[in-house]
């Protein structure tokens, strides 16, 4: 994990359960990188989101399950975003129960 520091970042459900990824693999969500920028938030860009001061995002709209698997599309994104549409990247799998809520989260998570 090249470039920045391996720092962890703990992801919060609304309904409770704790995430721990790096810092890295969140910010392959546009919406999570832009939480953790330390030169972001408010009007005065010297101040940052309380998230990335924290390293701590809640998200109340998404359950556990849910974003149990969003940290592991994250790490797959993470991991195989520099093969492109080769065919040496595994097909990303999950139950088709999960669709909307994957969905939705996606759309939030900008994912």
């Amino acid at each position: 994990m090249a470039g920045s520091t391996n720092t962890a970042v703990k992801l919060i459900s609304g309904d409770g359960f704790s995430f721990i990824i790096d810092k890295e693999v969140a910010e392959q969500s546009p919406t999570l990188k832009n939480m953790l920028d330390t030169s972001r938030g408010g009007i005065d860009s010297d101040v940052a989101f309380a998230e990335a001061l924290t390293n701590q995002i809640q998200l109340p709209e998404i359950r556990g399950r849910t974003l149990e698997k969003v940290c592991q599309y994250l790490f797959y994104k993470y991991r195989f975003v520099d093969e492109g549409a080769s065919d040496r990247v595994p097909e990303f799998d999950f139950e088709i129960e999960m669709s909307l809520e994957l969905l939705m989260a996606a759309d939030y998570l900008d994912c």
